[in-house]
């Protein structure tokens, strides 16, 4: 088995080489996609990608499999960096930055890089860290990374793990047992469903429910699961908490009962039996979308140089038409968004006013229930008391304003992304249509995927009761008047005090939504001005050396067409090679499966 992978990579690898000649004879520059796959494939590596929603014990996980609390984990949403895990037989920590720098740390520093905490919204420009470990889950060469979860409080988190996913090989897909599986997490499954032929759906924290509990969320997840299209074998149960103290202290039966012992048994039967084709399988998938793409690119330049000269200026002219009308339904698209954003405000605004109407009198009210049942409470013991009360019953209010809001504005804004996001696809659809017609070519599909979309995380900021002044303290205390008449006046001001700290939360709750909304919406706006760009990008590049050859006359041009027709048969014989490497892979799968 270990002989015929070793096979199957080295045409792969054959492929690459020649693809890669066949790339600098054109003067190109390397296709970076071409180094990252051969890279890739030398490295020998495996990516086991853990992911799932915030605080769903992935970062436990790890370190349960690892079998000792390497990795910092947190009761609030901690990991903002990926970090990615190798076996070594020594231990050593290293932190790259986006400028391609790199810094070695002690293990015990990680904290101040790849968490929330240490490192709030990355404000250090971690691209990511990478820990080499001497642990014996490590050594079949896999790399374990650990991802943040999507849907948390911090929208860069998000898009931090979404950002990874073109770099996953196999994923271990993490829910948590007290909570049926959410929409969050059905919109990470469908980003990676194309993307890794392997997924281990684990349900983590089952020392907190019953057997038939687990029973019912697993059998519950699994019909979500089989509805959006995956295949689930099942549902692996553990506790990584447990199965973490296990192993620390060395407790076999608790680990046996974390559950953890299976998971890493059908880890190991699938690195011993499975890896090796998920690697060629994928490696062979992008290169021959690679290999698609600089087909139509010879096509379209094939094109470009047997058309006279009225053809070819009218299929130019049809073309930048089309650039036009793309480019014009981009700033629509764009224009139609605002419009979006004012009305997700206005929705704030809405529900602004309505809690801001409920909220006074119920806090009013409480003020008066509290003086009410306080009678023997001394006028400066209850003033502070009462301020108490007012800050406890805001933050109650809001709390559940937040929450209704969250669920209210997020489903909104993520209906309005599912809306344009179908429409921006629709328009590069018909763009991509119209310029295979135009070209008489068959480009790979392209697809236009917003990351932002998945964000779920709108938290309003609560304006904490302030403490009155000295002054206001003294003008009470210089008060000579019976306690009765004291402690009334001291109701009377904190009343009078309630519409204002309301209005001031409410203030504070409209900037911080209203901020979140605007910032949300540009931002995939911005995204949109790339919507075709790839695509204009790859016909023009096709485009301009033709135009290049036939300027520098007949004899250029027929040279050129010779190397084309060299390059496009090349480039087919590649590509049915990699057809052969892919059924021979997968040929020998099916035999394995039905052998055991």
């Amino acid at each position: 088995m270990l002989e015929e992978f070793i096979k199957h990579k080295s045409e792969i690898l054959t492929v690459i080489e020649n693809i890669e000649t066949l790339t600098k004879e054109d003067a190109d520059t390397i296709d970076d996609r071409l180094l990252s796959v051969k890279e890739h494939l030398l490295s020998n590596c495996f990516n086991l990608v853990i992911l799932g929603q915030f605080k769903r014990g992935k970062t436990t996980l790890i370190n349960s499999l690892i079998g000792k609390e390497i990795l910092p984990s947190s009761v609030v949403p901690l990991t903002s960096v990926v970090t990615i895990l190798k076996h070594s037989g020594e231990i050593n920590c290293n932190i790259y930055m986006q400028d391609g720098s790199n810094k070695t740390v002690r293990l015990e520093e990680l904290t101040d890089y790849i968490t929330e905490k240490g490192n709030p919204k990355n404000i250090k420009n971690v691209r990511c860290a990478r820990i080499q470990y001497p642990s014996p889950f490590l050594e079949k060469g896999m790399l374990l990374v650990d991802t943040p979860g999507v849907g948390s409080t911090f929208l860069h988190n998000t898009e931090t793990t979404y950002e990874f996913l073109d770099h996953l090989d196999a994923a271990l897909f993490l829910m948590s047992a007290d909570v049926p599986i959410s929409q969050v997490e059905k919109e990470l499954l469908d980003t990676i469903k194309g993307s890794t032929q392997k997924i281990f759906f684990v349900l983590n924290k089952i020392d907190n429910l019953n057997p038939q509990e687990i029973e019912e969320i697993s059998a519950f997840n699994k019909h979500v699961l089989e509805e959006m299209g995956f295949a689930v074998q099942e549902i692996l149960p553990i506790s990584a908490r447990e199965a973490l103290k296990a192993k620390v202290t060395n407790n076999e039966v608790q680990l046996s009962q974390s559950g953890l012992l299976n998971l890493e048994e059908a880890l190991n039967r699938f690195l011993s039996l499975e890896k090796g084709n998920i690697v060629l399988n994928t490696a062979i998938s992008k290169i021959s979308r690679i290999t698609t793409q600089k087909l139509s690119q010879i096509a379209i330049e094939k094109k470009t140089l047997l058309a006279s000269g009225e053809e070819l200026e009218n299929k130019l002219d049809t073309f930048r038409k089309l650039v036009a009308n793309l480019k014009q339904d981009r700033e629509d698209i764009v224009y139609l968004l605002k419009g979006e954003s004012d009305k997700q405000c206005q929705k704030v605004e809405e529900m602004l006013k309505t809690l801001e109407e409920t909220e006074v009198p119920r806090t009013k009210q409480c003020l008066q229930d509290f003086f009410d049942k306080n009678s023997g409470v001394n006028p400066t013991a209850l003033r502070d008391e009462m301020q108490q009360v007012i800050k406890e019953e805001i933050i109650k209010g809001f709390d559940i304003f937040r929450n209704d809001t969250e669920r209210v504005i997020s489903n909104n804004i993520q209906d309005t992304f599912s809306r344009f996001t179908k429409r921006s696809n629709n328009i590069i659809q018909e763009f991509k249509i119209a310029a295979e017609i135009l070209f008489e070519v068959v480009m790979d599909p392209f697809e236009f995927s917003v990351e932002l979309t998945k964000d779920k995380g709108f938290y309003y900021m609560v304006q904490e009761y302030t403490a009155p002044t000295d002054e206001e303290v003294k003008s009470i205390l210089r008060t000579f008047l019976p306690k009765s008449m004291s402690r009334k006046m001291v109701l009377n001001e904190l009343l009078e005090r309630v519409p204002s700290d309301v209005s001031r939360n409410c203030g504070r709750t409209r900037y911080d939504l209203t901020s979140r909304i605007r910032k949300t919406i540009d931002h995939y706006a911005k995204q949109l001005q790339n919507l075709g760009i790839d695509l204009i990008s790859q016909i023009e590049q096709a485009i301009q050396k033709g135009q290049e050859r036939r300027r520098a006359g007949s004899e250029s041009i027929r040279i050129e067409l010779e190397f084309l027709a060299r390059k496009t048969k090349t480039l087919a014989e590649l590509k049915e090679k990699l057809t052969h490497v892919w059924n021979a892979v997968n040929l020998a799968e099916v035999k394995q499966e039905r052998f055991n």
